[in-house]
């Protein structure tokens, strides 16, 4: 059994910080929610310019994600079978703050209920809305 999990975020706009909430890879939330159920600490590492003043919810997933194809996971070949169902690919997953334990950037670790001061520090209130 895992002690402590870590998320790391990528360069290609994954893992933004939003408000004290994640944009992760498809698969992070249901790491984070296995976390929690065994309560086993989620650490987010990601550095300072990725925290972005935005505020996503979990049911607006059309301005959140992504959705790709399916080729990556489900061969064409199996062409019965893909004509029968719908498949959808999502590339991102959006976490919640109340399943991440802490945020670790090059400024320090903080808990998700600081990130929202981070985020006062870093951006102007007219930035907030482009």
């Amino acid at each position: 059994m895992s002690t402590e999990v870590v998320m790391a975020s990528n360069y290609q706009k994954t893992g933004h910080f939003f408000s004290s909430s994640l944009k992760a890879l498809n698969g992070a939330h249901a790491i984070s929610l296995a976390a929690a159920h065994h309560s086993v600490p989620v650490i987010v590492c990601a550095a300072q310019f990725k925290m972005a003043p935005e505020f996503p919810c979990s049911y607006d997933q059309d301005s959140l994600n992504m959705i790709v194809g399916p080729q990556d996971f489900m061969k064409y070949s199996k062409g019965d079978l893909i004509s029968k169902v719908e498949l959808q690919n999502p590339v991102f997953d959006y976490v919640p703050p109340d399943l991440i334990t802490l945020f670790i950037s090059n400024i320090g670790g903080n808990a998700p209920s600081y990130i929202y001061r981070l985020l006062s520090e870093l951006y102007h209130p007219d930035d907030h809305e482009l």
